[in-house]
């Protein structure tokens, strides 16, 4: 466990050289995966509940934890599912495992960032506002080079495929929404439709 720790702390700050051995040398943690997972969805809860009053926007009585997971959490594995897909087309060489491995892996520059952000945004004025978006900034894009590198590394494409695989990736997750919605809406016609359907049975008898 101290090795992949290890070796976690080292592909944060050398992604390219960190997710090389991901790919070669059969290094990176499922178990530190689903733990920086974990985490996300965690910070995510905390930025909604314990971020200060003058930088949150969001109604503590209105928040829903079901919501934040589906956003945080659905929101990796649809990512993770895309990738997938769209690697396989690409004939990326990226393993599944090593794809999880990237994605959950990339998401930790994000939570120790937004955790520096909860804790500051409850000391700050309004005129440090600038510095506070500016530090969450910092932390979604580390998070977005890391898993660049981290693709272009696993997949072992060029500059122009990497690119083209993360577009790519993006508009598998917009049309995996997109059915989701027009599943989402059949099924509500269909409750709608045998609801009514039984309203009349049962009036008329």
């Amino acid at each position: 466990m101290r090795e992949n720790l290890k070796h976690c702390k080292y592909t944060v700050f050398h992604p390219v050289i960190g997710f090389e051995e991901v790919k070669w040398n059969g290094k990176g943690s499922y178990l530190l995966s689903f733990a920086a997972l974990f985490l996300f969805f965690l910070i995510n809860v905390f930025s909604a509940q314990l971020t200060g009053f003058s930088f949150n926007g969001n109604n503590p009585d209105k928040i829903s934890l079901f919501s934040i997971f589906a956003v945080s959490v659905g929101g990796v594995l649809l990512w993770f599912i895309a990738n997938w897909a769209v690697s396989s087309l690409m004939d990326g060489e990226g393993k599944t495992g090593q794809i999880w491995v990237v994605t959950c892996y990339s998401l930790i520059p994000y939570i120790v960032f937004t955790a520096l952000f909860i804790l500051a945004s409850n000391f700050a004025s309004l005129e440090m506002a600038t510095f506070l978006y500016l530090l969450q900034a910092v932390g979604i894009a580390w998070t977005c080079l890391m898993m660049f590198f981290g693709l272009y590394q696993i997949h072992q494409l060029d500059f122009k495929g990497t690119v083209v695989n993360v577009l790519l990736t993006i508009f598998g997750i917009a049309v995996m929404l997109f059915l989701m919605v027009m599943i989402y809406s059949l099924f509500q016609q269909i409750y709608s439709f045998l609801y009514t359907l039984f309203s009349e049975i049962m009036f008329r008898m």
